[in-house]
């Protein structure tokens, strides 16, 4: 009897981007890695990207393909002018592989190197190969481009309209599907469960594509034909038409949603895996983001907080997913193109302003197309700064910016204190009695999204002369090798603050996660002996991380809940700034509670089996609640 592979719900959840999930040996004298995660959106998603929950759609007929004669079907042209006939490419083979894709979708991506390898197992077992991209809109020559990024050399055909997607019943990608030597299809679905959104396995525990193609050249029957599928939703649809009574238009509401909410990320050069700045751009992914606004998966934001609370909350308006759902739900229409909106003009340089002092990379990185072929992520880089502060500065304005958006998931640049070496200093202060602990050397951060530091009035970060500056790189290979060397931005003001900007690392090191444990709670404590105000929140946990609470506590316990972050991601690790800062006399506490889910049922848990302790490496976890505060003046 056929098996019909069944996944969780959990595992096809995007836990937004999507990429390899690499270690480093280097963390566990600081205990800290993937602050961000490690492909969110590959790049984005990961920044990065637009995928949450991504299973295959229930209402179509999932085993259509099954038991269809390729050799009866009407086949795309393939780029290269030259025309794919399946009767042809099955000639004295025994299976023909269809690999339906669309370069920019991350899954697709991360499963390129997976599809090279088996083209080369198989190479003499008699298995054709062939690609379809079902990008909407797209042209011959944007194909090539992609095809040469991702280094495919099997014949690619572009599914023009996705008459043949449809007819075949593939709805997500990456799919496969493998036909006999007669054209017959014996199996569609997923090449094995590495991938998914969110999910980026060392090795697959399954491996449908593998099996089904040992069956169908060793001429057996293929035990589990037909499997779901976890990617990017393809969109099907025609050219948007011209407005329906009453309904949103893109030039009328929808192209301003886009703009103020989604084109931050979605453009040329940013994390997003693909741009959102044109009506043809859009129509591509409309589907996706019907999704993904309904499931509120984007845009991203996972604290649990009234609108406004926090002055950098994401979230659509209630109305404005109306208005898009309405929109895609009306097949699109265009609207009178003249009134449309122009795109915002994206300042190419500095958001901040113009710096005062620029510090790059003491050296350039080479960032592959894949790492070790895709099966790893890269490793974090950690590069020195050029120079060294040459005097005593105040800091109030810093931004981290990379070079290369679309390969790097996340920087963190810290401050060695004069007279200390790396890597030395970052151990030292996680042992030091400061109560900021390693949070005293962290200058900023980017995470894709992200803005610019930009402190309150009379608020600085101090720099002390002699300190040099340390880039903590986590590069996401996105199928382009590029050349990075990215830079950190700052504005000085001459004169001292009044209140100096602190950084606060709330941690438990001492935790013992059981084998098996679904909900395990780690708590981390301290203590303000001054009174001082908080400016902004931000949890840290690795692929673990189930929930994370932050709490004011008075003396006498009374507590009262600061930030609450109900479903942890560990791809998208946001900085919570509050609107309104939150004063703390002195003898407050913050207690930061976090609940880890080291079970099965966690698909992100490389081994559900083993106990876990504090430590750099994914497989590892860490409890941290960072804080970013002054002290306020003690009364004379």
């Amino acid at each position: 009897m056929k098996k019909v592979c069944e996944m969780s719900v959990k595992e096809a959840i995007w836990l937004s981007s999507t990429g390899s999930r690499g270690d480093n040996s280097f963390m566990n004298l600081l205990g800290f890695h993937d602050r961000i995660g490690v492909r969110m959106l590959n790049r984005f998603f990961s920044m990065v990207c637009l995928l949450a929950g991504a299973l295959s759609l229930p209402g179509a007929d999932a085993k259509l393909p099954l038991g269809t004669s390729l050799l009866d079907i009407k086949l795309p042209e393939p780029l290269a002018k030259t025309a794919f006939v399946a009767s042809d490419a099955l000639r004295g083979k025994k299976a023909l592989v269809f690999f339906f894709m669309e370069p920019q979708c991350p899954v697709c991506q991360n499963y390129v190197p997976s599809i090279k390898r088996m083209g080369v197992r198989f190479q003499e077992s008699g298995v054709a190969w062939a690609a379809i991209d079902t990008t909407y809109g797209i042209t011959a020559d944007e194909i090539a481009s992609h095809a040469k990024d991702l280094g495919l050399s099997i014949p690619l055909l572009q599914d023009k309209g996705l008459a043949l997607t449809q007819k075949l019943g593939v709805d997500r990608i990456p799919c496969v599907l493998v036909a006999d030597a007669g054209g017959k299809i014996r199996y569609r679905g997923r090449i094995d469960d590495q991938f998914s959104p969110g999910i980026m396995r060392k090795s697959p525990s399954t491996k449908e594509l593998v099996d089904a193609l040992d069956a169908v050249i060793e001429g057996r029957e293929v035990e589990t034909s037909w499997t779901k599928t976890a990617g990017c939703l393809v969109t099907h649809h025609g050219k948007a038409k011209k407005a329906k009574e009453g309904a949103p238009t893109w030039a009328g509401e929808v192209a301003s949603i886009i703009q103020a909410k989604c084109q931050g990320c979605h453009r040329p050069g940013e994390a997003g895996p693909f741009p959102l700045t044109s009506l043809k751009e859009t129509l591509a992914w409309t589907d996706m983001i019907r999704e993904v606004i309904g499931n509120k998966t984007m845009p991203p934001w996972h604290a649990d907080s009234t609108p406004g609370h926090f002055v950098n909350d994401r979230r659509l308006t209630e109305k404005e997913i109306q208005t898009l759902t309405d929109w895609i739900d009306s097949d699109c229409p265009e609207g009178d193109l003249s009134k449309a909106p122009a795109n915002p003009v994206f300042n190419p340089g500095w958001r901040m302003g113009k710096p005062d002092e620029i510090f790059r990379m003491g050296e350039a990185v080479k960032v592959p197309t894949h790492y070790l072929f895709g099966a790893v992520g890269m490793p974090y880089q950690y590069i020195l700064g050029e120079g060294e502060i040459s005097e005593d500065r105040w800091v109030k304005a810093i931004e981290v910016r990379p070079d290369q958006r679309a390969q790097i998931h996340h920087i963190i640049v810290f401050v060695i204190p004069p007279g200390e070496k790396f890597p030395d200093f970052l151990a030292k202060g996680e042992r030091r009695s400061n109560p900021d602990k390693f949070g005293a050397m962290m200058l900023g951060a980017y995470v894709p999204g992200d803005f610019p530091i930009i402190f309150p009035k009379g608020a600085a970060k101090k720099l002390l002369k002699g300190s040099k500056l340390l880039f903590e790189m986590h590069y996401t290979p996105n199928g382009k090798a590029v050349v990075d060397r990215s830079s950190v931005g700052v504005q000085y003001q001459s004169e001292a603050p009044i209140h100096e900007i602190r950084t606060r690392a709330i941690l438990n090191n001492r935790f013992r996660i059981p084998p098996g444990d679904g909900n395990h709670e780690v708590r981390s404590l301290t203590r303000f002996d001054k009174p001082a105000v908080i400016i902004s929140y931000s949890p840290h946990m690795h692929v673990r991380g189930k929930d994370f609470t932050m709490d004011l506590l008075t003396p006498e316990k009374t507590r009262t809940t600061l930030l609450r972050v109900p479903h942890y991601d560990f791809n998208w690790q946001e900085s919570y700034n509050l609107g309104k800062f939150l004063h703390i006399p002195a003898g407050y506490f913050v207690e930061c509670i976090a609940h880890f889910d080291n079970s099965k049922e966690n698909p992100a848990n490389p081994d559900p089996k083993k106990e876990v302790r504090w430590g750099n490496m994914t497989w590892e976890e860490m409890m941290i609640g960072f804080v970013d505060y002054y002290y306020l003046p003690t009364p004379q």
